[in-house]
């Protein structure tokens, strides 16, 4: 399982040297012709970014997903399905809607020079919040994709996270990188959806 990991970590760093092949999604028509997105994620949320090639900094390995990793984008896709949940919404205000793919202890064979990723010492608190893991949902430590969305619909707030380990689908004993990464965006944002469901 630790090679496979490696292998699928090194899978999404050299996604700039071959053919791109983004996630795709299913998105059902919603008939919420009413429903308004309001997009007020940060710029760089939508742009794909390695945040640190330097082994020594707290954002070594981690990489942002942006809007391209899926086909249509996540927030076409989180707007047809609210539309569907909530039929008379009228507002979708999207604050933070992101992935992040935690690839730090794979490459850095140990992450020596930050501890445990549980450490009580954080080292950007702003981004830490949307990239790290908890020992609980990792305890391997395998390279993780962490979504966050935070947001309102119809001012009614959320703030809800999903975190998965890139694996084969169910049913499906071995499969290779690109397929575990499409696996993992996948129910991230599915849980997603069922959370904002769950919580309305």
């Amino acid at each position: 399982m630790k090679n496979y990991a490696v292998f699928v970590a090194i899978t999404f760093m050299l996604v700039g040297c071959v053919s791109f092949q983004p996630t795709q999604l299913d998105v059902q028509p919603s008939t919420n012709v009413l429903l308004e997105v309001i997009d007020k994620r940060p710029l760089d949320q939508k742009e794909t970014e390695m945040l640190s090639y330097l082994i020594t900094s707290c954002d070594y390995g981690i990489q942002r997903l942006g809007d391209e990793w899926t086909t249509p984008d996540k927030v076409e896709f989180l707007k047809s399905h609210i539309g569907r949940l909530f039929p008379n919404a009228k507002s979708l205000v999207i604050d933070n809607f992101v992935i992040y793919n935690n690839m730090q202890y794979q490459l850095r064979e140990g992450n020596i020079y930050r501890g445990p990723i549980w450490s009580l010492v954080e080292c950007n608190e702003s981004t830490d919040k949307f990239t790290m893991y908890t020992p609980e949902e990792n305890p391997e430590r395998f390279n993780m994709l962490i979504g966050t969305f935070e947001g309102s619909i119809d001012g009614n707030k959320y703030s809800i996270r999903a975190a998965e380990i890139p694996v084969c689908p169910d049913g499906m004993k071995t499969c290779n990188g690109l397929v575990s990464r499409n696996n993992a965006i996948t129910k991230i944002l599915n849980s997603i959806v069922a959370q904002i469901a769950k919580g309305s």
